[in-house]
């Protein structure tokens, strides 16, 4: 089985600063890539269907560049019904595996929020108890779109003039060169943040291991928005499967989900199909009725953990999806033009930064990210649509505040336990550059990233640790789940069988350490001791008609 992440594995020793002290660590993997190849990808012309197809790619200078004009547009494909839900790779047999491992030891889930969602409507808001606060709901339909943008430094958007359509939303919206020093530089702890609007020490996420009873416990937006209204239409698009996992956990799942695995061996390619998918599903938007769009690129921040983010092929990756949002932004707004009464609004972030420059390897893959160099905490927010200033400024916003903002823009109040606030009650702190113009906002946020540094020693010596022992369960997780993917037949359950059991056995000491570094929110013994999950609205291959003869990418 293709998988849009993949193992990346890096042991450094190195030199960590914090607040001008140096002190020893060990470097690991972020384990957060995948068998990355911006390098060569085919050049198979788009289709014009509702089916998505990887797009013709040439150099960066010969590409065209497309309009920046954009907030998203219509087309067709009908709305789906629920593809998630949370089920196990495991036969009825491995079911009776998982039963019997959940008994070694306490496995009492921790005590914490309502496994419900926390927000819901007016009717039902009296049996909720505490957290949940209810507005009026809108009669005028609301349409956000989210676009992830994993391991994507800020600096390499504003630098290159190929980025055209991101450069446009900033100098159209209000942007903010933000950073999450002090909490872990790992893509599942980051996105679990951004789409519950709870920080991974309280979520008691540190590694990219998937675990399901996270979201009954810290409901996801799509938890909270289908609670809420369950006929808002939620959807989500994505290339990496913690992505689609999260999107199917919790007490109501996303209305659709859809996830590409690696395609083309390419990760460009794989990011053009979740391109062409989101720019269907906003086609396919029923006008009147509320929607929800997650829209998620992998391929930069694999091409940074294959290449590191200073090389050109990172920055082809990240034009690569620069172009796909401008397709995406095209779609948005088309629809604005023929529906300008429900316009839609549109936040992108990412979930963290990548050093720009080599770091040790092993195998194809090196550690990009996963510590606390200025380069992994600076994150960006952009906001885009009705009640965002063009061409402002804010760093008070985090990407911790995504959530928060979907809430209050379909009329919820946050829930009480979020750590971020809607990013419109931020909007006294806006600024504008003196001079006009992309460059002097260019300038403004350059400044901004350059104010940033690194958390106290104790605290940068506590997560270094923290990433480093969170790494060794995840190796274990993602050998044995490599090793059974594709495997059929009697032995499939006794190698899952070994690698539960010595997954186990290094999870439960991380967890521990985990703990005794500042995770909050993590259980000790987990609820349930089996570590393999399946992954939602997996994708079929494109047909092998559309894949020509792979070139090399200019760069």
């Amino acid at each position: 089985m293709s998988r849009a992440k993949q193992l990346c594995v890096g042991v450094a020793a190195g030199g960590l600063v914090g607040l001008g002290s140096t002190v020893a660590t060990v470097a690991v993997a972020s384990a957060d890539t995948g068998n990355s190849d911006a390098g060569s990808s085919s050049s198979a012309v788009k289709a014009g269907s509702s089916t998505a197809q990887p797009k013709a790619r040439t150099s960066p200078q010969a590409k065209a560049v497309r309009t920046n004009e954009a907030l998203s547009q219509p087309a067709a494909a009908s709305r789906k019904t629920a593809t998630a839900g949370r089920t196990t790779t495991a036969t009825s047999a491995a079911e009776l595996v998982s039963l019997a491992l959940s008994t070694v030891g306490s496995a009492t889930p921790g005590t914490g929020h309502s496994r419900r969602g926390v927000v819901m409507t007016a009717s039902a808001a009296a049996a909720t108890g505490n957290n949940a606060t209810v507005t009026t709901q809108s009669t005028t339909p609301t349409h956000v779109l989210v676009i992830g943008i994993d391991g994507t430094n800020l600096s390499a958007i504003l630098s290159n003039p190929d980025n055209v359509n991101l450069q446009a939303l900033i100098s159209t919206g209000t942007t903010a060169a933000s950073t999450m020093v002090g909490h872990t530089t790992m893509s599942n702890p980051s996105w679990t943040g951004i789409l519950t609007g709870v920080w991974s020490e309280t979520a008691g996420l540190f590694n990219n291991v998937f675990t399901p009873w996270t979201y009954d416990k810290w409901p996801t937006i799509f938890n909270q928005l289908e609670t809420y209204d369950p006929g808002i239409q939620t959807t989500v698009i994505a290339d990496w499967e913690n992505i689609a996992q999260i999107a199917g956990a919790g007490s109501i799942p996303a209305d659709t989900i859809k996830f590409f695995p690696k395609y083309n061996n390419s990760w460009l390619d794989t990011d053009d199909l979740v391109g062409q998918a989101s720019v269907d599903a906003i086609n396919n938007t029923t006008a009147g009725v509320s929607s929800f769009n997650f829209t998620y690129f992998v391929g930069v921040d694999d091409t940074g953990h294959e290449y590191d983010a200073g090389s050109p092929q990172y920055a082809a990756a990240l034009t690569n999806v620069d172009q796909n949002v401008g397709e995406i932004m095209a779609a948005v707004n088309t629809w604005n033009a023929a529906h300008p009464d429900e316009p839609w609004t549109v936040l992108v972030t990412t979930d963290h930064g990548q050093v720009p420059w080599p770091t040790i390897r092993l195998g194809s893959d090196m550690r990009a990210h996963g510590f606390q160099t200025p380069w992994e905490t600076t994150t960006f927010v952009i906001a885009n649509g009705p009640g965002f200033e063009q061409g402002a400024i804010n760093n008070t916003y985090s990407n911790i505040d995504i959530t928060p903002t979907v809430d209050a823009l379909f009329g919820l109040t946050p829930p009480s336990y979020s750590a971020g606030k809607p990013l419109m009650d931020l909007a006294g702190s806006d600024y504008k550059p003196v001079a006009p113009g992309f460059d002097a906002i260019k300038q403004a946020l350059t400044d901004a990233i350059a104010m940033y540094g690194y958390p106290n020693v104790v605290t940068n010596v506590a997560l270094d640790l923290r990433t480093i022992v969170g790494f060794v369960p995840y190796f274990v997780y993602t050998v044995f789940n490599g090793l059974t993917a594709d495997m059929s037949g009697p032995l499939k359950l006794p190698i899952q069988f070994i690698g539960a059991l010595l997954y186990q056995a290094t999870n439960i000491p991380a967890q521990i350490i985990a703990r005794l570094t500042g995770v909050t929110g993590n259980q000790i013994i987990p609820p349930d001791l089996w570590p393999y999950t399946t992954v939602p609205g997996t994708q079929p291959e494109p047909p092998a008609t559309a894949v020509p003869t792979p070139v090399a990418i200019a760069v």
